[in-house]
C-alpha cells in the first residue's frame, strides 16, 4: 500500500538521519495541503502568517507557526488540517459564525466551550478525510494538549495541585474524550453525570455531543442546541466555580457594570493556559471582519439574483412579485371570513357521500361468503383452498338525491370611477376583497371535490367568473372551475383601479345571459345546475330599463341574481337601484358601512351553498 505524505513526516520523525526543517517540510508537502484544502472554496497557500481573504478567496498558512508552539511536523500538519476544516466550516454559514464570534468576543470561558466543541467537529473531519492522521491525533491530545492526570486532584502525585474547575472539566472532558475515546477520564462525579446525560439525552441512545459536532449539520442549528442544551450546564458550573472561588478566599470585584468579565477573571490562568495549547492562528476579530465581508458579497449577490428572478417572473407572468406579496397580505386579511365556509364545505361533502352499499362480483378478498357458494368455500376450506373465489365484495355509490352537479358563481364588480378608493373601508378596496374571498373560498372548495371525485365519492363541480362594469364589460376571469395565481393578482390590481367613466351594469348581466344556452337552461330546470350572480355597486344604472330587462331575463332562466349597493349613495342612486333591484322583489341590498361588505358578502354565500 502506497505511504501517506503524513506516515512518510512519521517515519521521517522516528529516524534520526535526513532531518529536515519545518520550512523544508512544508516545502515537499505544499501541494497536499492545497489539495486537502481544494473544495473549502478559498485558495490555500504558504506564507508568512495566518490569514484569510474572503474577497480575494485566498487564504495562507505559516509553516512555522505550530512548530514554534512546540508542534512535531506530523503534529504541525495535522493542526494545519484541522485549520483548513474551520475555514471549511466558517463558509458553510458565515452569518452563524459572524454571530457566535460577536457573542464570545469579550466571554472567554464562552470561548474555551465553543472552540472545544467545535474542535471535535473538526476533527471528525480530519479522522474522515486523512484516517492516517488519527494517531498523531491522539498522542497530540493524550500527551500534550490535555494530559490524562491533569483533571482531577486525585491523580495527580502532587498533593497542593487543584482539579480544574468544573466548567472547564465539563468541556475539556467532552472535547478529549471524543479525540481520545478509549480512555475515560476521572472527573468530578457531577460533571461525569452531566455528561453521560448528554450521551443519552433521549433516553434512547442520541448522543448530542456528537450531534452538535456533525461537520454536515448547518452550524446555525448546532449552535442552537449547544445554547439550550450545553451551555446552560456549562454555565451553571461555572456559577459553582466562581462561588467556591469566593469562599475560598479569592479575590475578586463582582460589580454589576463588567459583572461577567470580573468573575472570568478567577480563572484568567486557566484561560491562558488554554490560549497557549490551543492556539488562534488568525484573531478572532479578522476572521469576523472577513466573515461579515462574505455575508454582504453574499446577500448583494442575493439581492441580484433576487431582481433578475423578479424581472424574469413580471416578464413571463405578467405580475411583479411585489404584487403577489400584496396579494398574499390581501388574503390574510380575508382568510377568516374563510373558516366559517369551510365548515358549509366539509358538511356539503359529507352528506353528499351517504353511500348504498351493493354487492358485488365474486373474489377471495370480500366480506361475506356468497350464499350459493357456502357448499364451496366449505370443501374449499377442507382441501386448504386459500384462494377461494366465494366470497363478495361491497360496492360504494354516490347516493343521489336529486341535488345539483354543478354550482356557478357569477361576481360582477363596478369599475366606475365613484368607486375609486383603494384604501381600508373604502368602496374599491373591500370589493377587490369580496372578490378575493370568493375566489379563493371556491377555489378551495372545487380543490377539495377534485379529490372526492378522483376517489369517486361525489360528483360536484364549483365554477367562478368575475366580471366588471364601466363604460363597457370586462372579463377580468372566464367561467371555469380553475384560477391561476397569476389571474388572481390579476384581477386583484384590476379593482384597485376603478376608473370608468360609466355605470353600465346591464352589459355584463347581458352578457352572461346570452352564456346561458338551451342545456343550461335545462340543467337549471332539472335541478342540476345552481346558478348566482352577485352584482356590487355603489351607485344606479345608467339605463334602469335596460338592467330591469336584463335582470328579468337571468331570473326567468331560474338564475339566482343579488345585487349590494354599498356606501352612502345620493338620493338618485338609490331610487335607480331600487327601481332595478328591490322592484317588485327584493334581490337588493342596502350595505352602507362599506367595512361591512365582505362579512354580508360571506353571509349571502352561505346561503347561497346551503341547498348544495
Amino acid at each position: 500500500m502506497k505511504e501517506s505524505f503524513l506516515e512518510k513526516v512519521e517515519n521521517k520523525e522516528k529516524s534520526s538521519e535526513d532531518k529536515i526543517t519545518p520550512e523544508e517540510f512544508f516545502d515537499e508537502h505544499e501541494k497536499a495541503i492545497e489539495d486537502y484544502a481544494g473544495d473549502t472554496g478559498i485558495i490555500f497557500r504558504k506564507g508568512n502568517r495566518w490569514a484569510i481573504n474572503m474577497e480575494e478567496g485566498e487564504a495562507t498558512y505559516d509553516p512555522k507557526f505550530f512548530n514554534e508552539k512546540g508542534y512535531s511536523d506530523a503534529e504541525a500538519m495535522w493542526a494545519t488540517c484541522h485549520e483548513v476544516e474551520h475555514f471549511r466550516n466558517w463558509l458553510m454559514n458565515p452569518e452563524a459564525y459572524s454571530k457566535l464570534f460577536s457573542k464570545i468576543k469579550f466571554r472567554r470561558r464562552l470561548r474555551v466551550l465553543y472552540n472545544c466543541l467545535d474542535d471535535i467537529m473538526v476533527g471528525r473531519e480530519v479522522d474522515k478525510r486523512f484516517p492516517a492522521h488519527k494517531e498523531t491525533k491522539k498522542f497530540l491530545y493524550k500527551e500534550k494538549l490535555f494530559p490524562k492526570e491533569g483533571f482531577s486532584a486525585k491523580e495527580s502525585d502532587n498533593k497542593s495541585r487543584s482539579a480544574l474547575p468544573l466548567h472547564l472539566q465539563f468541556a475539556y472532558t467532552m472535547l478529549r474524550e471524543k479525540m481520545v475515546p478509549e480512555e475515560v477520564l476521572e472527573i468530578d462525579p457531577k460533571v461525569r453525570k452531566e455528561i453521560e446525560k448528554l450521551k443519552n439525552i433521549d433516553g434512547e441512545g442520541t448522543d448530542l455531543i456528537s450531534l452538535v459536532s456533525d461537520p454536515q449539520a448547518d452550524p446555525e442549528d448546532r449552535y442552537e442546541i449547544i445554547r439550550d442544551f450545553i451551555e446552560p450546564i456549562y454555565e451553571k458550573f461555572f456559577q459553582e466555580d466562581v462561588e467556591k472561588k469566593k469562599k475560598g478566599g479569592d479575590k475578586g470585584e463582582d460589580q454589576e457594570e463588567g459583572r461577567s468579565k470580573k468573575k472570568e477573571d478567577y480563572f484568567e490562568d486557566e484561560y491562558d493556559d488554554f490560549d497557549d495549547k490551543m492556539p488562534e492562528p488568525i484573531p478572532l476579530d479578522d476572521i469576523k471582519e472577513e466573515l461579515d465581508k462574505k455575508i454582504k458579497e453574499i446577500k448583494e449577490k442575493q439581492k441580484s439574483s433576487e431582481e433578475k428572478a423578479k424581472d424574469q417572473f413580471e416578464k413571463e407572468y405578467g405580475v411583479s412579485a411585489e404584487e403577489i406579496e400584496n396579494y398574499r397580505s390581501n388574503y390574510k386579511k380575508i382568510e377568516r371570513y374563510i373558516e366559517p365556509l369551510r365548515e358549509i364545505f366539509e358538511r356539503i361533502i359529507s352528506t353528499r357521500k351517504e353511500i348504498k352499499r351493493k354487492l358485488k362480483e365474486r373474489t377471495d378478498q370480500g366480506v361475506i361468503i356468497d350464499p350459493s357458494m357456502i357448499t364451496q368455500a366449505y370443501i374449499d376450506a377442507k382441501s386448504g383452498v386459500l384462494d377461494s373465489r366465494t366470497q363478495l365484495k361491497i360496492r360504494k355509490e354516490e347516493h343521489d338525491e336529486n341535488k345539483p352537479s354543478d354550482f356557478e358563481f357569477s361576481l360582477i364588480c363596478d369599475l366606475s370611477g365613484s368607486m375609486k378608493e383603494n384604501y381600508p373601508g373604502g368602496k374599491s378596496y373591500e370589493q377587490k376583497m369580496c372578490a378575493i374571498l370568493i375566489m379563493e373560498a371556491l377555489a378551495e372548495f372545487e380543490e377539495k371535490l377534485k379529490e372526492e371525485r378522483e376517489e369517486k365519492n361525489l360528483n360536484l363541480h364549483v365554477l367562478t367568473e368575475v366580471r366588471g362594469f364601466g363604460s363597457e364589460d370586462e372579463e377580468l376571469k372566464e367561467m371555469s372551475d380553475t384560477i391561476d395565481y397569476k389571474t388572481r393578482v390579476k384581477i386583484g390590481k384590476r379593482l384597485a383601479s376603478c376608473d370608468a367613466g360609466s355605470t353600465c351594469d346591464y352589459l355584463s348581466l347581458a352578457k352572461i345571459d346570452k352564456n346561458i344556452d338551451e342545456e343550461v337552461r335545462r340543467k337549471i330546470e332539472n335541478n342540476d345546475l345552481k346558478k348566482i350572480v352577485l352584482l356590487i355597486t355603489d351607485g344606479g344604472s345608467d339605463d334602469i330599463r335596460q338592467a330591469k330587462k336584463e335582470k328579468k331575463a337571468l331570473v326567468e332562466a331560474g338564475v339566482i341574481t343579488k345585487a349590494i349597493q354599498i356606501g352612502k349613495a345620493g338620493k338618485g342612486d338609490k331610487e335607480r337601484f331600487k327601481e332595478v333591484w328591490q322592484r317588485p322583489k327584493k334581490d337588493g341590498y342596502s350595505c352602507k358601512s362599506v367595512s361591512s361588505l365582505v362579512p354580508t358578502v360571506e353571509k349571502l354565500l352561505e346561503d347561497f351553498l346551503v341547498d348544495l
